[in-house]
This record gives C-alpha cells, sequence and structure tokens, in this order.
C-alpha cells in the first residue's frame, strides 16, 4: 500500500508528540489533533512564509534562503550507539552504516534508503554539511549547522503497523549488524536464564521447548533465548569463574571439612556428591566442591580418587581436613581411612534417624494401619499423592493428617480401638519426628548438635505412660535401645564430642559417660600445653599489627580481670581457662556459637582456636530434607537425571549464592 506524502508545513514545525508541535519561528505549541489544519491556520500568522518555496530553511528562528551551490546531502549528528535499546534507532544506524554514513533526502525531505521507508519513530538529529566536508570526513558539526528532520507518520490502522517487524529486525538481523558485542537487551538476560537453569537443576534443553519459547516471547517478545549450546558456555564460564573464587576463599582458611554423599538412580548409575564446610568470621558457609560420576561397581578406591581429585582441583591440602561426614557404610568408612587416617570420620545423624523411623513403620501394626488410611487420605483429606517415593515421615504426616480429621468427620476406615492405637504410636514417635523436622531446618546443621538432640530423644523416650497400649510400649522400648546404640558410638567419636564440648550452648551436658568427658578434658590440656610449649599461645595474644588495636578488646581484657579481683578468685585455679569454661553456665539455646565466642574468646583464647576446628564440621552428610521429603527425593531425580547428560557445572553453579552471580 503506497505512503501517504509529507505535508510541507512541517518543514517550519517540530513535532512533540502525536498531538502537538512547536513552531520552529515563534516555539508556541499548537495542537495537531491528528492533522495539520491547526499548522496551516498558524503559519498565517508569519506572512513571510511561502510555503512552496523549496529554498528557504529556518534556522534558531530565523527565516532565511539556503545556498545554491549546497547539495542536499546529510551525514548523521549523534552516533547511535550499538548498545542502544532503542530497537528504532538501530535500525537507522544499520540504514546509515550500510549507506557508508551518508544519508540522501529526496525533495520532500525523506530518505532514499528502502529501509527507511517502512519506519516510525522520533525526530532524529542530522546536520548539513558541504561536500567538502562530507568527503574529508574531517569538519565539526556545530550547534548552528542542526536542523530538525520529522520522518512519516505511521498509518493509523494498528493491523497495518510495522511495529511488529521492527521489535524482530535486531535481533533476526543480529549477524548482519556485524557488531563486536550483543546488544545488553540480550546479553544480560542470557546469564539470568543460566542462573534460573542451574539454581532449579533444570537441563539445558529446557530453552528449546516450545512452551518455554512462547512464555519467553509473551513476557519478552524482543528477547531471543540462547541456545543450549551458547547456554552450555555461558554455564561453564560462571562455573570457573566460581571455582577460581572459590579456590582463593578455601586457601584463607585454616581447616574445613568435608560431607560426602553416594546416590545410585533407578539406572543404577551411581555418583559422588562432594561438599566443604567452613566459616568466615560469624557465618558457617557450605559450599557444593564437586558432583562427579562413579563406576557402576564401585570400591572406597574409586572414592578416595575423586575426593583427591577435587582436592588437587581446588588447591585443598589434607592437612587442613579435620574429618569427612557420610552416611554409615563400611565403604564409605574406609575410603575416609585410606583418605585421611583412622579416626577422621562422622557418621550421618540424619540417615541414622531416617533409619530407625523407617525401621519402625515398616512394622506389621504400623503398615496396617497406614493402608488402611491411605485411599481415605489421598481421596478425602489432600488431594496431593502423600507417601509416593516411601519416605517414612510421610508416612507419619499421613496417619496424623487422618486423626485430626476424626473429630470432623465420620464414618471413618479405622474402628476406636484403632484410632486410640494409633493415636499413642503417634505420641511415641512425635519427638523423633520433631527432631528430624529440627536438623531439616538448614540444609547442613552443626554436628554440636547430634549429641544433644540423641540425648534429649533417649530421656524422652524412656518416660512410661499410663494405660499405654503394649503395642506402643514395645515399639518406644526398642527405640531406646536403638538410640542408646546410636549415642554410644556418637559419644566415642572425637569430633562430634569435641564439637557439642566447644559450643557454648551445649557444653558437657549432653553425655552420658562421666569417664568420657574426663578423656576429652584430658586431651584438651595436652593440646594447649604443647601450644603453651611452642609459644604459639603468647603470639595469638600479641596483636601482629598495631593499626588494628581495638579498644573494646582491651575493655574486654581489663574488665575479666577485674571481675576476678571483685569475686576474690584470682588464683592459680582462675588460670585455668578450661575449668572456668566448663563450670560456667550454658549460654541461650537459640544463640549463634560463632557470636558466642566472640563473647568468650578473651577469656578463654586456647579453646576458641580449637573451637574454630570443630564448630563448621556437618551432622549430615547431605541436605536433612533430602533424606526426610517427597520434595527432596525431586532434588535428588533432578541430579540423576542432569548427571546422565554429564551436567556437572549445573549442579556445582546449583549452590552458589545468588550474590555471587552479580545479577
Amino acid at each position: 500500500m503506497p505512503t501517504m506524502s509529507r505535508s510541507r508545513i512541517w518543514k517550519f514545525y517540530d513535532k512533540l508528540d502525536r498531538n502537538s508541535a512547536q513552531c520552529q519561528l515563534c516555539e508556541k505549541v499548537i495542537k495537531t489533533s491528528g492533522n495539520t489544519s491547526n499548522l496551516m491556520k498558524h503559519m498565517k500568522t508569519h506572512p513571510q512564509i511561502d510555503l512552496f518555496d523549496d529554498d528557504v530553511v529556518v534556522e534558531r528562528g530565523i527565516y532565511k534562503r539556503r545556498e545554491q551551490d549546497d547539495k542536499l546531502r546529510f551525514r548523521k549528528v549523534v552516533l547511535f550507539k550499538e548498545e542502544s535499546s532503542d530497537f528504532h534507532s538501530e535500525l537507522l544506524f544499520k540504514a546509515a552504516k550500510d549507506a557508508n554514513g551518508i544519508i540522501e533526502l529526496d525533495d520532500q525531505g525523506m530518505t532514499k534508503a528502502a529501509a527507511e521507508d517502512r519506519i516510525s519513530t522520533k525526530s532524529v538529529g542530522y546536520a548539513w554539511v558541504s561536500p567538502e566536508a562530507t568527503v574529508s570526513r574531517t569538519e565539526t558539526v556545530g550547534d548552528d549547522d542542526i536542523i530538525e528532520f520529522e520522518p512519516k507518520e505511521e498509518l493509523d490502522e494498528p493491523e497495518k503497523s510495522p511495529l511488529p517487524e521492527i521489535h524482530a529486525l535486531p535481533f533476526a538481523g543480529h549477524d548482519n549488524l556485524k557488531m563486536e558485542e550483543p546488544l545488553p537487551s540480550e546479553s544480560p538476560f542470557h546469564k539470568d536464564m543460566a542462573f534460573f537453569v542451574c539454581r532449579d537443576r533444570q537441563s539445558l534443553q529446557i530453552v528449546q521447548g516450545e512452551g518455554f519459547q512462547h512464555l519467553v516471547k509473551v513476557l519478552c517478545p524482543t528477547y531471543r533465548p540462547p541456545s543450549a549450546a551458547k547456554l552450555e558456555a555461558i554455564i561453564c564460564r560462571e562455573s570457573e569463574a566460581q571455582r577460581s573464587k572459590l579456590r582463593q576463599q578455601l586457601a584463607a582458611i585454616c581447616t574445613l571439612s568435608l560431607s560426602c554423599s553416594v546416590h545410585t538412580n533407578a539406572e543404577s548409575q551411581n555418583w559422588i556428591e562432594l561438599v566443604a564446610h567452613f566459616h568466615e568470621g560469624r557465618q558457617r558457609i557450605s559450599r557444593t566442591l564437586s558432583v562427579l560420576r562413579l563406576p557402576d561397581l564401585f570400591t572406597s578406591n574409586e572414592v578416595v580418587d575423586c575426593m583427591e581429585q577435587v582436592c588437587q582441583r581446588f588447591d585443598i591440602p589434607k592437612s587442613r581436613i579435620c574429618c569427612v561426614t557420610t552416611r554409615t557404610s563400611q565403604l564409605l568408612e574406609d575410603a575416609v581411612t585410606l583418605f585421611l587416617g583412622a579416626h577422621h570420620h562422622v557418621p550421618c545423624f540424619a540417615y541414622q534417624l531416617n533409619s530407625l523411623l523407617e525401621e519402625v513403620m515398616q512394622r506389621p501394626e504400623i503398615r496396617d494401619l497406614r493402608d488402611k488410611v491411605r485411599h481415605h487420605v489421598q481421596s478425602t483429606l489432600q488431594p496431593v499423592q502423600l507417601d509416593s517415593t516411601h519416605r517414612p515421615i510421610s508416612a507419619y504426616n499421613m496417619l496424623d493428617l487422618y486423626l485430626k480429621h476424626t473429630l470432623v468427620q465420620e464414618p471413618l476406615p479405622l474402628s476406636p480401638a484403632d484410632v486410640d492405637l494409633c493415636q499413642q504410636l503417634l505420641d511415641v514417635l512425635r519427638p523423633l519426628t520433631s527432631s528430624m523436622r529440627e536438623l531439616s531446618r538448614t540444609p547442613y546443621p552443626a554436628a554440636s548438635t547430634a549429641l544433644p538432640i540423641a540425648q534429649t530423644l533417649i530421656n524422652e523416650l524412656k518416660q512410661e505412660k499410663s494405660a499405654e497400649h503394649m503395642i506402643a510400649r514395645e515399639i518406644r522400648l526398642f527405640m531406646v535401645q536403638q538410640l542408646e546404640e546410636i549415642f554410644e558410638r556418637m559419644e566415642r567419636n572425637l569430633h562430634l564430642a569435641l564439637a557439642s564440648l566447644l559450643d557454648p550452648r551445649f557444653r558437657n551436658i549432653p553425655f552420658q559417660s562421666g569417664a568420657l568427658v574426663a578423656q576429652y578434658m584430658t586431651q584438651l590440656y595436652d593440646m594447649m600445653q604443647v601450644q603453651v610449649n611452642s609459644g604459639e599461645q603468647a603470639a595469638a595474644r600479641d596483636p601482629e599489627n598495631r593499626d588494628h588495636y581495638d579498644i573494646w578488646a582491651a575493655f574486654k581484657s581489663f574488665s575479666h580481670g577485674k571481675q576476678r579481683l571483685v569475686n576474690g578468685s584470682n588464683g592459680p585455679e582462675e588460670d585455668d581457662e578450661i575449668a572456668r569454661y566448663f563450670c560456667a553456665g550454658m549460654s541461650t539455646l537459640r544463640a549463634d556459637p560463632f557470636q558466642l565466642w566472640e563473647e568468650l574468646a578473651e577469656a578463654h583464647p586456647f579453646l576458641h582456636n580449637v573451637a574454630q576446628r570443630y564448630l563448621h564440621v556437618p551432622a549430615t552428610a547431605e541436605p536433612a530434607d533430602r533424606l526426610f521429603t517427597d520434595e527432596g527425593a525431586a532434588v535428588t531425580a533432578q541430579y540423576a537425571r542432569l548427571i546422565e547428560n554429564n551436567m556437572e557445572n549445573v549442579l556445582f553453579m546449583a549452590e552458589v549464592p545468588t550474590k555471587e552471580w552479580q545479577l
């Protein structure tokens, strides 16, 4: 369809918007109302204007005739940045670039370039220059040489508007623009897309799906998602940068611990996850080091090879690793012994609790109750499928949901006697499930919480119940027996014991064996004597840099000494910081142990240094919710799919903090 000719009247006006324009002679704003009638009427107030004289121009409100020997050649004044987000301006830039930087105008002031015939955009600045300046390309364009050029009006019919084509052109012709860097409207979104794929552990092929492409087109029509290969390259680049940063971070710490978990999917594919745990200041940090494939039939030697490979990649010397937390498995325990030596293994506390609950839920009495209420709960009370992956805590939740419903609806699948038995069984199991939920509050709970939780569970289950059902009592005593065996092994584990002893919230309370506590305190005295003999303690007390002098640290030292004088306890026994620490009362349970040690460090410098080696040790080999819940099982299934496609970089970046992405 041919375009409408541009009215000559626009030579004397600057268009402000669709409904107004400004006179170049008197700078008065005139309403256009979609036509030029008002513009023609206003121009009659300037009788010197001849609309049909093509050789006149308006410069800074002055009406004058153009020199005859000048040519109608125009050069772009304001360079259009390649990074501009204005797609219309970028098309003009491309048209100018294809024309060697020069755009010629016809007698009506319109560009001759074919691409300009269908572009509707804002006013564009061009300079009128002489032919000599055009050839030399050295003349500087001044403000006096700039006039305003008004392109054609776009057609009123929305269906005929060329805007949809304009939005698509900058990306469809991206390669033809020959730009050195991608447009900023495209590049940042690529990094956000990589963050989405990694954080949600999605396959790279998701960006090629029809549904995903449609969603992106609706949300941002101008954005073209990267290909799977391009996205993989972005994630690979980001992962290498994050590994370099993590390597530098680990080089600055004195000690760390590892957690190692081994998984097998339905296709019998195996993989190993290694996570580093350390602290910086008050913050306890857990970072995934690597997720690697294992052979179908692997031994402890293959696990050791993976550990050594990862440590070499991140420049982690074995002397800095205090222990490794794994599930209870002879193969993994042997691997840790080969890797670090004896007495460096920490059992996964979450795995032990989950195994105990699973064993209880498989008893015939509970299994019968579960099977009776399953259909009723799924069809009537809970639309979502419960116990879909046979997680033991899901069966507990299903029975608990059923009992809550008995108060409001009849009839029900269970008889009153069954309901009473089910209620007593849930009462027995409630401390255990509550402990599991407490462990799930953080991805990797501290090892110092394992002994206090286990001891509390034993004490709660030892309480006799009135009118207790025989089956409930039998299960309760079975759980007490199993937990006492678990607790005994944990109490003898040096790393778990010292983590609890050096946590100001617990100290020596969560122990059943006084002989073991005395043994651990003797080891602490021996360690302190070695440190004193080597002069490390004296060096620790002396500031290395006088510029870092802290007035409040000096006040703490002064106040502790004065307090001992006031209390009349300034004898030799008061210099025993180990005895003073264990004789003091426990701190608030909800407090952060690293923050508590900032207050205690002045009075207990040696124990403060030792505590830094054990408070970062994790109580679980993997996030507890991945062991306990169906949502955690779904995460493990995602790992399995990505491992099958060799997406180790995606899994490494999945746990990188959001701020580290610098989105």
